[in-house]
């Protein structure tokens, strides 16, 4: 345990962002969406029944209130987290017949259900990318400029598009978004330095309302 020490009179614990993190993996938190039920909602143990179905949730999702109408879902795999972020929302039919509006958040320690988080995905492409650089790898490497990128797109993966290569990001929207990446390229065998400019595309970024 920590020692508490006083911070304007008041005992106080000291947490760095590296032991934050760890509790997030420690607490199962690595894949959690908050969900937000617009217009009241159904009852607990119907949304544990419902969300899964209706949201094609193919893994363990863990569901539980968070407070007011938000709820906390913790998804056991990544596709089934990226799945639900696909959408800005979704609509749950409920046994009495009424569809319930349901709005996600990205959860993160700083989360507060009194604040709309400016946290959002959106697909980013690289047009001018040749396709040897369509490696994994490479690809979600020029997307962590951006931020935490999430997936490749099915194009990208099956090769069915070589002129242009999309990763989903998540990302906050109130942070300066990069236009350019650049790779630096090596060649050992004429001792040569090569820098190549790549561009970022956001093909569909959320609105947000300060």
């Amino acid at each position: 345990m920590k020692k508490p020490h006083l911070i304007n009179g008041l005992p106080t614990i000291h947490w760095m962002a590296k032991e934050i993190q760890r509790m997030n993996i420690i607490e199962n938190l690595q894949y959690v969406v908050v969900e937000k039920f617009s217009y009241g909602a159904p009852e607990i143990n119907e949304i544990r029944e419902l969300i899964p179905k209706q949201c094609g949730i193919i893994g363990g999702c863990q569901i539980g209130y968070l407070r007011n109408r938000h709820i906390l879902m913790r998804f056991d795999c990544i596709e089934d987290y990226i799945r639900i972020l696909s959408k800005n929302s979704y609509y749950i039919i409920a046994k009495d017949g009424y569809a319930y509006q349901m709005r996600h958040f990205i959860y993160d320690a700083n989360f507060k259900v009194s604040e709309e988080t400016s946290h959002a995905t959106t697909w980013i492409s690289f047009p001018d990318l040749l396709p040897t650089f369509f490696v994994e790898k490479v690809l979600l490497s020029l997307a962590s400029v951006v931020r935490k990128p999430l997936q490749l797109d099915l194009a990208t993966i099956n090769k069915t598009r070589p002129s242009c290569a999309r990763v989903k990001v998540q990302l906050d929207l109130l942070t300066d978004k990069p236009e350019f990446v650049q790779m630096q390229l090596e060649n050992n065998d004429i001792q040569e330095n090569s820098i190549v400019k790549i561009k970022i595309q956001y093909d569909s970024l959320p609105a947000y309302c300060k």
